[in-house]
């Protein structure tokens, strides 16, 4: 990540091979390392399995943003397919 931007990176996508697809959260302490090692806005990504998933990697992971996939894909306790996304005044309500 510092080669990267050295190297002129504006912004830095981490996925953690390890958590995507599990919807167990994200790698907060990846995503910590990393931040705090750069200067460019770093988004996390692989893992979210709920909102407050998002929040925690943001609090505590000190990432600049947030990436899902599976979150807005399955739902239910069978995983059906749903194409779904929060609603602005519900992720108002999380991140503030």
């Amino acid at each position: 990540a510092i080669i990267a931007e050295k190297k002129g990176a504006g912004e830095i996508l981490i996925t953690s091979i390890d958590k995507d697809g599990l919807m167990s959260g994200f790698d907060i302490e990846l995503v910590k390392k990393i931040s705090t090692s750069v200067n460019v806005p770093v988004i996390a990504c692989g893992g979210a399995g709920k909102l407050e998933h998002m929040v925690d990697v943001v609090q505590d992971g000190e990432a600049s943003a947030v990436a899902a996939g599976s979150l807005f894909v399955y739902h239910g306790r069978r995983k059906g397919f749903l194409i779904n996304y929060p609603e602005t005044g519900e992720l108002n309500r999380i991140f503030t």
